[in-house]
């Protein structure tokens, strides 16, 4: 997963992956949906703040693309993320900005136990100026925040 995302990157600085039990035949498109559409409202209203806050510095606004989209295809976006790339055990999105590109994978594997499915979102991050790296810092307990909320309600 970190190939993945950090190959489509080039290099980052940096990394983190979460991972979740998932039931029987899940598969990335499946966990990659689940995950986008089910994202907490308090994570809604958190990014509309950071869009506000953000503006006068020049970052953009965070299209969140039509909820009603369904489709996990190469250019759709599925809130904050564009998919990029769709493979039969992956989902990679991602976006670029002058401060930082982004990509996450959203991948299903089996257990190391082999007792089942899990999905890994694993999130890549490379700093294109200071000011990215700043940002990424302030808003980095929110993240782990916003993700592990959504692996939960994906796991429910």
């Amino acid at each position: 997963m970190v190939q993945a995302a950090g190959a489509s990157l080039g290099s980052y600085d940096h990394v983190d992956a979460v991972a979740v039990d998932l039931p029987p035949g899940t598969n990335a498109e499946g966990f990659t949906r689940l995950l986008l559409s089910n994202s907490p409202r308090w994570a809604g209203r958190l990014m509309a703040v950071r869009d506000r806050l953000v503006a006068p510095f020049g970052l953009r606004a965070q299209d969140r693309g039509p909820a009603q989209d369904t489709r996990i295809e190469p250019g759709v976006k599925k809130g904050p993320f564009r998919v990029l790339e769709v493979g039969e055990d992956e989902i990679l999105c991602g976006d670029d900005d002058k401060h930082l590109n982004f990509r996450a994978s959203f991948a299903v594997r089996p257990k190391p136990d082999g007792s089942g499915l899990e999905g890994v979102c694993t999130t890549v991050v490379r700093f294109n100026r200071p000011v990215g790296r700043l940002y990424f810092r302030l808003i980095e307990p929110f993240h782990h925040l916003i993700v592990a909320s959504m692996l939960a309600r994906a796991a429910s």
